[in-house]
């Protein structure tokens, strides 16, 4: 709309200047461009969520505003791995203004989006961030993202390599910062040291005094990173520049991680890559033993639910005192919207137990738990492993579990824990002894083998996991000798040759060195000890040198008798459902095979009838043998796979009678079914029955 001047009639206008705020290229006041007109050039920013909590690279989000944008979310910058993110943009030369922003999942599954100084952790400091862009492409100095442009970045660069390794502690309930300590093992040479595997000295940092997120700042030699691949020999399970490291609570093994071939085979740890070239670097944080938040939706509510347990078995062992304080923790497993804990009172005798009202239940998941001593405020972790457990994650292996079949909603419910057993799953807890000796002595450790002897002899093998040396014949059991391992004898020992040649970790069965008779299958081994030792001592066994006796993760742990320092333990009993020849609350072998005695010596081969049939869980039946020869007892099911081997070795002629209890070559329940039982006598007899197992 323009009036025309009548004295010259002319109307002059400008094109646009209807709309200014469109034409923001052009200054309608002076009548001049706005901007440049020379070519937009690339400008890459980069910025590391290292300094802030829960921005992981699958399921976060990173943005870039301001006026190189918009002052709002929809630029997303590309994940280049970890913590690092990038966006490349085109800018005419000038001056900006900018700030980041974060999309994070919630465990309930929806995002939130944030302003980069209101994202969880942040701590920024000065307004926004600014930037002037030149005639050439440029490269945007590192931005730490919550830090501000006048904050830090989230650790302070050196001259040597850093890198910075997080973990968030929030699913460990086991974990109090007030009395744990937090530390990492692993390969790398931190600050000049030869490698880092010694629970507790290489401690991590809590992030705030609240804060979930505990860090370590690692600094390698630039000479170390340079050299990387001189000494190494790459193969298939080793590759070059491969470190391997794990995170641990505590000064002991026993409070490590687990990521049981999570990253590498038959290993538990995890694996970081040194490349010749690496330069400062930041870890994606991960959770303790990569295990984040479950959501937890109940089928009901109980009016109350009991806890009750007896700690008789944990004072006679030395690792309970009545007066102690007595936890529970229960909801591990995502069992319970977080782990809870509650207190046990001292009701009668040696029973503990303690009732909760309105307990919320999930009926088909059941509920994993635990108990705790506690004493001088410190809390001490139940030593028990789940043996029914098939599940793959570690940490569950280590919980009690129990059921709510037949739980109603609005009902009562209870857990007992009072069995005097060492392998049924509701026995008593037992605890470690953490307090020192008190007095220096020597401590007279012995094993008895016949587990092992006759797991073997049913037909299985002792499977080395950390090498070759897998023991298949019962007589190399003494032939090959047997070795203790662990920090009861001072420290772990490399397992296979090292071990086996370790003089002062070999064990006898001579009549020497502290063994009281000579073969009779208890092997022995003395240890001296200062008075500041612990009386609860960890460890495991070895044939031949071999980590041969049962799986990772599963060690003895034992309580030293300080009244006549002993320690005896029997070979495989950290893992019962294994050595399933060998009935470890009566420490004799399992009635699978008795020779009846009535002094006539059969005329020929046979084998009988199994009784009862059905059955449901445990058989008998005989066979008799007119010579000796080897024999071999088996299990098949109805499709002819052997699921179980009963007997496998030597028998003289006679009759003998065979019991087996329905489970399978792994100790595990076999469902009901028809299977067949077969006495092979090699060339001189075999045969086969069927018999009915139901349930």
């Amino acid at each position: 709309i323009e009036n025309i001047d009548v004295t010259a009639p002319t109307v002059a206008s400008y094109w646009g200047s209807i709309n200014p705020f469109k034409y923001d290229a052009w200054d309608y006041d002076n009548n001049t461009p706005n901007i440049s007109l020379t070519d937009p050039v690339n400008v890459t920013f980069k910025v590391n969520s290292s300094t802030v909590e829960g921005i992981v690279d699958t399921t976060s989000g990173v943005d870039l505003r301001g006026t190189v944008t918009q002052w709002g979310a929809g630029s997303n910058m590309v994940s280049d791995g970890g913590d690092y993110w990038s966006l490349t943009v085109a800018l005419t030369p000038g001056d900006y203004q900018y700030k980041y922003g974060a999309q994070i999942k919630n465990e309930d599954g929806t995002i939130s989006d944030y302003w980069e100084n209101d994202i969880p952790g942040a701590n920024y400091i000065g307004d926004n961030r600014t930037l002037t862009v030149g005639s050439s492409d440029m490269m945007v100095d590192l931005d730490y993202l919550g830090s501000g442009p006048d904050g830090a970045g989230s650790y302070t660069p050196t001259d040597s390599v850093d890198i910075l390794m997080r973990v968030n502690m929030s699913e460990n309930p086991d974990f109090d910062p007030a009395n744990n300590t937090l530390s990492m093992v692993g390969h790398f040479p931190n600050a000049g040291q030869s490698n880092m595997w010694s629970p507790g000295t290489h401690q991590l940092t809590r992030e705030s005094t609240t804060s979930d997120y505990w860090s370590i700042h690692l600094k390698l030699a630039q000479g170390y990173v340079d050299t990387i691949y001189d000494d190494q020999v790459a193969d298939v399970g080793n590759p070059l520049g491969l470190h391997m490291y794990r995170f641990v609570v505590g000064d002991s093994w026993g409070g490590s991680e687990n990521l049981n071939g999570e990253y590498v085979t038959g290993n538990e740890n995890r694996i970081f890559m040194v490349d010749a070239g690496l330069a400062d670097t930041t870890v994606q944080w991960v959770y303790w033993n990569n295990k984040g938040p479950e959501p937890f939706s109940p089928s009901g509510t109980l009016s109350s639910y009991t806890f009750s347990t007896s700690v008789a078995n944990a004072i006679a062992g030395n690792g309970f005192t009545l007066g102690d304080t007595l936890l529970v923790k229960y909801g591990y497993g995502g069992t319970q919207s977080s782990a809870m804990e509650d207190t046990l009172v001292n009701s009668i005798g040696n029973i503990y137990s303690v009732s909760i009202s309105n307990f919320p239940f999930n009926a088909d998941l059941g509920l994993y738990y635990q108990y705790y001593r506690v004493k001088n405020g410190v809390q001490y972790r139940e030593t028990y492993f789940n043996f029914a457990y098939t599940g793959d994650e570690q940490p569950l292996a280590e919980r009690r579990f129990t059921s709510f079949s037949g739980v109603t909603d609005g009902g009562t419910a209870s857990v007992t824990d009072n069995v005097p057993s060492t392998v049924d799953e509701r026995r008593q807890p037992t605890f470690r002894n953490t307090d020192p000796l008190g007095q220096a002595m020597t401590v007279t450790y012995t094993v008895d083998v016949r587990p092992a002897y006759y797991q073997i002899m049913s037909g299985d093998t002792l499977n080395d996991i950390q090498g070759t040396l897998n023991i298949s014949d019962a007589s190399e059991i003494f032939t090959r000798g047997v070795s203790m391992n662990g920090p009861a004898t001072g420290d772990w020992v490399a397992w296979g040759a090292t071990l086996d040649g370790t003089a002062a970790n070999k064990m006898h069965d001579d009549g020497t060195n502290g063994d009281a008779v000579a073969g009779d299958s208890i092997f022995t081994v003395q240890f001296a000890y200062e008075a500041t030792a612990t009386i609860g001592q960890e460890f495991k066994f070895g044939i031949d040198g071999g980590d041969n006796e049962s799986g990772y993760g599963l060690n003895h742990i034992e309580n030293i008798d300080v009244t006549a320092p002993t320690v005896a333990s029997y070979w495989g009993s950290i893992n019962p459902f294994k050595y399933d020849a060998w009935d470890y609350d009566n420490n004799t072998p399992m009635l699978s095979l008795d020779e009846i005695t009535d002094g006539l010596t059969p005329n020929h081969f046979a084998l009988s009838d199994n009784y009862p049939n059905p059955f449901n869980p445990v058989t008998s039946f005989s066979f008799s043998l007119p010579q000796s020869t080897e024999v071999s007892i088996n299990i098949y099911s109805v499709l002819g796979k052997k699921v179980a081997t009963v007997f496998n070795g030597s028998a003289k002629p006679g009759t003998y009678k065979v019991t087996w209890n329905g489970k399978d070559i792994n100790g595990r329940n076999l469902p009901s079914g028809l299977y067949i039982y077969e006495l092979d006598a090699g060339i001189h007899f075999k045969q086969t029955k069927k018999m009915t197992l139901i349930k």
